[in-house]
């Protein structure tokens, strides 16, 4: 795609691309060894800031401070007692930005219902699901100067249909990648425009506020947490973040190059209070599915998020130590292929890997006749990779494929004979009666069902670590329901409501 002066042809604008040292390693156990995740190394001629950019820019805002007597604000709108949704906005006398804009996972302690997100914003807002928010909105005038986005999960970027198109969103590339191809599929009826990439531990500035992202390791592709500085003060927010993934090494760079004694930790805390759910390594979850296809009889079919890369090369890996295929529907090619770049080794049907098959579910006919081209060749790269409903019936024992319940119709096609489902999913989502449709349709033809999951989200001995080796001088919990449990983690925890206003 053509730049020009930092401006790309689609209008998206590119900050500076990072001044990095050699890559992190890969973690070092031998399943990592072969696709791993290094950060993204300067390419072409695009001007890097100079080191010591950041802390030259804190030292001339500590002064400014220091004269006007200005103080960091910050807002948690949604998270304080609250998995998911999560929304932060952090203000100054001049600038105000809004860290995720995220789309809730609960409604008043329930799973929210999945129709609602066609509710008109008015009711939306009514419900509380949208929260109330003035200057940030489309039927607002624009009062934010940004919107950073940490990854590419729902219920950190749900909302930006709503956000006024002037202010600008801040975010990965990868992050916009996985975000556009989210909404491409079906049609959308919202456009990312007005985009800023911003890359790993490259700083950047946003009116008073310095930000430098760190790449985290977490289930969503290319996360990043934050070092922010303004008016003299240091916050550091964690967004959603792990180590037992395949880019664990993540949490240990972070912990040797963020800032100790930040006047302010925002960090999650998901999986606090989840006492039946247990924290096996990606590699853990790999081992027990080359077991289950091990044993399998016949053909496999696993369902697991799309655009949780590390589950994919956790079943890539799996299939191809066991001899098999692994088969995935051309969006999830399509997506691999979009997120690869020369340093990411990622599994992309054909080439390498040999052992990955696309599959073309029905409904993508439905795309073809609305987009036609722009959908079509999007497609195309995989041809050859293409493997029929016939070869799959043929080939079950061969074959571990990559279901979701939309894909029921193709499934009954291929006349399946008794297998193995493996869920690699949240739990709470089997709830969903369309899911509930489907893996009882799958019972009624033998299939033996299987868990083999991980979570995304830190562990509590992860968060205690966090706290313990950056030394902050306030804790506040977010992205939780048992935030009061951080009392025991650290005496400088402090808990709030959401909307409440924080002096940092």
């Amino acid at each position: 795609m053509k730049e020009y002066n930092g401006v790309n042809d689609v209008g998206r604008q590119v900050l500076p691309e990072p001044w990095m040292s050699k890559a992190v390693g890969a973690a070092s156990t031998a399943d990592a060894r072969r696709l791993v995740f290094p950060v993204l190394q300067p390419t072409g001629s695009r001007r890097l800031l100079q080191a010591g950019f950041l802390e030259a820019c804190t030292k001339k805002q500590i002064f400014r401070t220091e004269r006007q007597g200005c103080r960091m604000e910050l807002i948690i709108y949604r998270g304080t007692h609250e998995i998911g949704g999560t929304m932060i906005e952090l203000k100054t006398r001049g600038t105000r930005i809004l860290l995720d804009a995220g789309y809730p996972l609960y409604y008043k302690g329930e799973i929210i219902d999945e129709s609602w997100v066609k509710k008109p914003a008015k009711e939306l807002l009514e419900l509380g699901v949208i929260p109330q928010v003035k200057g940030l909105y489309q039927w607002d005038q624009p009062k934010f100067d940004a919107v950073i986005l940490s990854h590419a999960h729902s219920d950190h970027y749900g909302l930006l249909k709503y956000i006024h198109p002037k202010i600008p969103v801040y975010l990965t590339e990868a992050a916009e990648t996985l975000i556009s191809l989210s909404l491409s599929f079906p049609i959308p009826k919202f456009r990312m425009e007005n985009t800023m990439i911003f890359y790993m531990e490259k700083p950047f500035q946003i009116g008073d506020f310095f930000l430098k992202p760190y790449l985290m390791d977490h289930s969503a592709f290319d996360a990043a947490a934050f070092e922010i500085r303004a008016e003299g003060k240091t916050l550091i927010y964690s967004a959603d973040f792990r180590n037992h993934g395949w880019k664990g090494y993540c949490l240990e760079n972070f912990l040797q190059k963020a800032p100790k004694y930040a006047d302010l930790l925002l960090v999650e805390g998901t999986n606090i209070g989840r006492k039946s759910e247990s924290l096996p390594s990606e590699s853990d979850v790999q081992q027990k599915v080359e077991a289950i296809l091990k044993d399998s009889e016949g053909i496999v079919l696993f369902q697991a998020s799309t655009q949780n890369v590390d589950r994919m090369i956790s079943f890539y890996q799996a299939a191809e130590a066991q001899g098999k295929f692994l088969v995935v529907d051309v969006y999830v090619a399509n997506l691999l292929s979009q997120l690869t770049r020369p340093n990411y080794r990622l599994p992309v049907p054909g080439g390498r890997y040999r052992a990955m098959k696309v599959f073309y579910p029905f409904p993508l006919g439905r795309l073809w006749q609305t987009k036609g081209r722009e959908i079509l060749c999007s497609f195309l790269p995989f041809i050859r990779s293409r493997i029929s409903m016939r070869k799959i019936s043929k080939k079950q024992k061969c074959i571990v494929m990559m279901v979701r319940p939309s894909m029921l119709s193709d499934l009954k096609k291929i006349e399946l004979d008794p297998g193995d489902f493996i869920y690699s999913m949240w739990q709470a989502y089997r709830g969903k009666g369309s899911q509930v449709r489907f893996e009882k349709y799958l019972s009624s033809l033998g299939f033996q069902s299987h868990l083999a999951h991980t979570s995304g989200h830190a562990s509590e001995a992860a968060i205690k670590q966090v706290i313990a080796e950056l030394h902050p001088k306030r804790v506040i919990p977010i992205h939780t329901f048992h935030p009061e449990a951080f009392f025991a983690f650290s005496d400088k925890t402090e808990v709030f409501q959401d909307s409440w206003v924080i002096k940092v």
